[in-house]
């Protein structure tokens, strides 16, 4: 890591400092800089965003279903 890197990797955990959501940060090996979020968290979106699909899609399918006119007779 040059000192550019661990300066600016040094100033970001000052930042985070502040933000216990992430996990922290870590350079790829293609110089790529990467501030994970927490596992739990990311558990946790993904368990929300499932069940707005799920109910998204509920919805959609009823939709789609032919209404009886009650009027008619």
């Amino acid at each position: 890591m040059n000192d550019a890197e661990k300066k600016l990797l040094d100033e970001i955990l000052q930042v985070l400092k502040k933000h216990p959501d992430f996990d922290p940060p870590f350079f790829r090996t293609d110089g790529d800089l990467v501030i994970p979020l927490n596992n739990s968290l990311k558990k946790n979106r993904e368990a929300h965003r499932r069940f707005a699909n799920a109910f998204s899609q509920m919805i959609k399918n009823d939709a789609n279903k032919r209404r009886k006119n009650k009027a008619w007779v």
